[in-house]
């Protein structure tokens, strides 16, 4: 089961839509091209996910299925961590690490790493992909061993993805350089995280709720990395052009979490065999809705109620805020639009549909009444 989706789909969607406004060609030159190396790397971790998900996604009780996770690495950083996958019944953990090059992967004698790309002549350097998911096994075997985890999951793969497009040149990388297609990516973890009909049956493997309590514990440690458009320096304004970053709106209030508070009791070290169990039941988590055609400019702030406004976007969807210190709009809205609108961080609102934004409007009297009571 997925316990923390990937975000990468609607990031990728809002990179997209800045690199398309006219705006965007008076950026400078390290600006751009950050935000399209950011955008190629989101591109890759979204098809990753993608396969990942339709493997061990909804109605999947045997693996818990971990995206975009940054956990502290013990040394004053940070480990980025793509995709983790938890299996319960081969007690294994797996690290996915996407890599979105577009040409031909090798290395040379020195075990240096390049990438050579179509109708260039010299092959570019690129840091050793395999190398940095083996720091990230360090981090999570750490993490593990400090929670009282490790016997749970005793083994730590590790897996580099690329586009099926991509070629390994194996006859300089190795067969034994855990670097993959991601159409095959499923295939290659089987020998390491797999288990058969039969071996489930014998199995010691961990519990269903206490994996899910690990993966739950693992996501309270996730911290989130600064937003990329505000450490760049840039901010798209509501009307969708670029602007300078304003503090008003990059303050956000606490978000929705992305997966359901863990309901088990702690955790306990030691763990013993017991019979597979039926997961919990997954946060109910809104997808995005798919753009509509609509106006060029956003429509005027309409305030439906005290202290609530809305506004249609350019792509006819609406987006709903709350004022900042307006606690009981914020805590109204925030129970009306969890599982129907997709929460903004980066303009503290939510986004739906225009027929999901007429129930919000009906529920919202009732709602704010609702949050007033002591």
């Amino acid at each position: 089961m997925i316990r923390k989706r990937s975000t990468r789909s609607a990031e990728l969607a809002l990179a997209e839509e800045i690199m398309r406004d006219p705006d965007f060609k008076a950026l400078p030159d390290r600006v751009r091209s950050a935000l399209k190396n950011h955008a190629r790397g989101l591109r890759g971790e979204k098809e990753t996910a993608f396969m990942l998900d339709r493997e061990f996604g909804p109605g999947n009780d045997r693996h818990v299925l971990i995206h975009d996770l940054r956990i502290a690495d013990g040394q004053g950083g940070f480990a980025q961590f793509d995709h983790v996958l938890l299996s319960r019944f081969s007690r294994t953990a797996a690290i996915f690490e996407s890599k979105n090059y577009a040409g031909t992967i090798s290395k040379n004698a020195h075990g240096e790493w390049m990438v050579w790309y179509r109708g260039q002549h010299r092959p570019q350097n690129i840091p050793n992909p395999v190398a940095q998911v083996r720091r990230q096994r360090d981090v999570l075997a750490a993490w593990l061993k400090r929670k009282g985890h490790s016997k749970a999951f005793e083994r730590i793969g590790v897996f580099v993805s690329v586009p099926a497009t991509n070629n390994v040149d194996r006859s300089k990388v190795g067969d034994e350089e855990p670097i993959y297609k991601c159409d095959n990516l499923v295939a290659e973890w089987m020998p390491f995280g797999g288990t058969s009909t039969l071996s489930r049956l014998f199995s010691t493997g961990v519990s269903g709720p206490q994996m899910l309590a690990i993966a739950d514990q693992l996501i309270a440690d996730h911290v989130e990395e600064q937003d990329i458009y505000v450490r760049l320096g840039i901010h798209p304004g509501p009307d969708g052009s670029l602007a300078e970053p304003d503090a008003s709106e990059a303050e956000t209030p606490d978000p929705e979490p992305i997966v359901d508070e863990p309901t088990e009791p702690a955790v306990e070290p030691v763990i013993t065999a017991s019979e597979p169990a039926s997961p919990a039941a997954e946060a109910a988590i809104a997808e995005k809705a798919p753009p509509l055609p609509g106006p060029r400019k956003a429509g005027a702030q309409i305030e439906v109620c005290a202290g609530i406004i809305e506004r249609t976007l350019p792509d006819g969807r609406i987006a709903f805020r709350a004022a900042k210190d307006d606690h009981i709009g914020r805590e109204a809205l925030t129970a009306l639009c969890k599982g129907r609108a997709v929460w903004n961080p980066m303009f503290a609102n939510w986004v739906c549909l225009p027929e999901i934004a007429t129930e919000i409007r009906a529920g919202l009297p009732s709602a704010v009444q609702l949050a007033q009571l002591p």
